[in-house]
């Protein structure tokens, strides 16, 4: 008399190969979403540094990127709770008036922190409807949470142009 069927080894094994599969397919799912934040934080700041430099070379107005919690005032402790974008024609650094208010960008979220340093502020950026030896330089640094190595550095010169690096920046090594 011959059974057919699965023997308890077979059965274990395939059960074996199936959670190797299993665990491979979720780091990687983890990997491709950390790369997927990463890239979508560089894309929110970027928009609004163009949106900056665009609004600043049409209009003959400075603009202003500052961080901001409640996206009507630069009021925030970090650069990942948003950025709002707005003329600032007294250079105090403050959307003080609604109709200067160009862009609010919301949080991006708690996988990783923004932060930018900056010369003179690392408070705000600037975009000056003339490039002159006064114009604001720095550095956006985004910094994965999940310690994925899906970090970048935005480096902004003084006449507005931008390099993204993918290199591991020291400030990121707290976290």
């Amino acid at each position: 008399m011959r059974f057919s069927g699965f023997t308890l080894i077979e059965l274990l094994v395939a059960l074996l190969i199936m959670a190797i599969m299993a665990t491979a397919a979720t780091y990687s799912y983890r990997e491709w979403v950390a790369y997927a934040d990463s890239k979508r934080a560089l894309a929110h700041i970027l928009s609004a540094i163009t949106v900056a430099e665009s609004y600043a070379l049409s209009s003959g107005r400075i603009v202003t990127l500052c961080k901001t919690l409640k996206g009507n005032t630069c009021d925030a402790a970090n650069w990942s709770q948003g950025v709002l974008v707005f003329f600032d024609d007294d250079n105090q650094h403050q959307a003080l008036k609604v109709d200067d208010r160009i862009k609010v960008l919301p949080a991006i979220g708690s996988s990783g922190s923004l932060m930018f340093s900056g010369f003179p502020s690392s408070n705000y950026w600037q975009y000056q409807p003339i490039v002159s030896i006064e114009q604001q330089n720095g550095t956006f640094v985004y910094c994965d949470n999940r310690k994925t190595g899906n970090d970048w550095r935005l480096v902004i010169s003084k006449t507005g142009r931008y390099r993204v690096d993918k290199t591991r920046d020291e400030k990121c090594a707290y976290i």
